[in-house]
């Protein structure tokens, strides 16, 4: 049931994103945001050279066990573009606060890229499930009313 619920959610996020018109996602972008993004943090770097990300939303989850999970969006944007090359995804999964970098790529790009995103959804598991899918609604629902 969750992995339909995953890829129902990542679906619903495809089609809305492809009806804003044609990007792609480059490689560099990918490895970018799903990488390089968490080393610029760690080592205080500046933004790569000629983008900018946007904050879209970030949700809390609070169980009532205590635990609480967190889950941020934001757009990659290449300077002079109206549309967002990817989308990151910053997803807390752990009580020590990991942090997992997922890139959602713009409809069009490769298959590489496509299958590289479905490797990295389809690991989260178990009650990590639940609040990235909200997340990924709360995201399908911020791109329905642009």
């Amino acid at each position: 049931m969750k992995t339909v619920l995953r890829a129902f959610g990542a679906g619903l996020v495809v089609v809305i994103m492809s009806c804003r018109g044609y990007a792609q996602t480059t490689l560099e972008e990918y490895n970018y945001v799903t990488k390089g993004y968490k080393v610029q943090l760690e080592s205080g770097l500046d933004m790569k050279k000629g983008y900018r990300f946007e904050d879209i939303h970030t949700i809390h989850i609070q169980y009532s066990d205590g635990v609480e999970r967190e889950t941020q969006f934001k757009a990659l944007f290449k300077e002079g573009e109206k549309l967002p090359s990817a989308i990151l995804c910053v997803y807390s999964h752990s009580d020590d606060g990991a942090r997992d970098y997922i890139c959602i790529p713009q409809f069009s790009s490769s298959k590489e890229i496509w299958d590289s995103t479905y490797a990295r959804i389809s690991a989260i598991t178990g009650d990590n499930t639940v609040p990235f899918m909200w997340g990924l609604a709360k995201l399908a629902s911020y791109y329905s009313m642009k």
